[in-house]
Formats: C-alpha cells, structure tokens, sequence
C-alpha cells in the first residue's frame, strides 16, 4: 500500500514537472513563431475584446497582442510563463519581457507575440 502511494505521489511530481517544462518551451520553440525573440520593457494588461493580454512597450506607440499563434483567434490561449499573474482587468504589470513573434511587426498593425519569459515584474 505504501509503495502504491509513493509511485502515485512520484508519478504526480513528474507530470507537474513535465507539464511545466513543456508549457515554458511553448513559447520560443513554438513553430508558429516568425522572428528572433527579443526584449521589451513593457507595462501588461488585459485587454476587453478578443485579445486577452496586450503588451506595450514603454515609450513607443506599438501594442503586441499574447497569443498562441498568428491569427486573431489564437488569441484565447495567450502564451506566457507561470510567474505572471493578472488577477483582474484592473491589474498592470511592468516589467522586462522575452517576447517572440508569430507575426512580422507592420506599421499600423498589432504584432502577435508568445511571452518566453518575464522578469523584473511590478504588480499595479
């Protein structure tokens, strides 16, 4: 019975460890992504129509939508590592953020990105 239950406990361990390890190389490894990764210093916050999570970097007047693929619907499952938590529309987050691209930056348009990693964060 002992044993039984260690395996179990054992066997949950390894999947939460595996669960996160491949939720944290969804994102650079994807096959979606278009570009090189690159770093933004940003402010984060949920967005009110089909693009949950937007990132502005700070300083400029380019908006990325987080998402899971390059199309305007991959944007219900956006992609982002586990240490960021947005609790409410009302919660911002700065910080220095590892982004790469699912769709090429274009003048007037907002790129899609996956967040590979997030560092430095301030919770508003």
């Amino acid at each position: 019975m002992k044993m039984t239950v260690l395996l179990t406990a054992s066997l949950i361990v390894f999947q939460q460890q595996k669960s996160y390890s491949e939720a944290a190389a969804t994102c650079k490894r994807n096959p979606k992504v278009v570009g090189a990764c690159f770093s933004v210093h940003g402010r984060l916050s949920m967005g009110a129509d089909t693009i949950e999570l937007r990132l502005w970097p700070v300083g400029t007047k380019r908006m990325l939508g987080v998402s899971d693929g390059p199309k305007i619907n991959d944007a219900e499952n956006p992609i982002y590592p586990h240490n960021i938590k947005l609790d409410s529309i009302d919660t911002i987050i700065f910080g220095d953020f590892e982004v790469c691209p699912f769709t090429p930056q274009r003048e007037g348009e907002m790129q899609f990105v996956c967040i590979e990693s997030a560092k430095h964060l301030v919770v508003k």
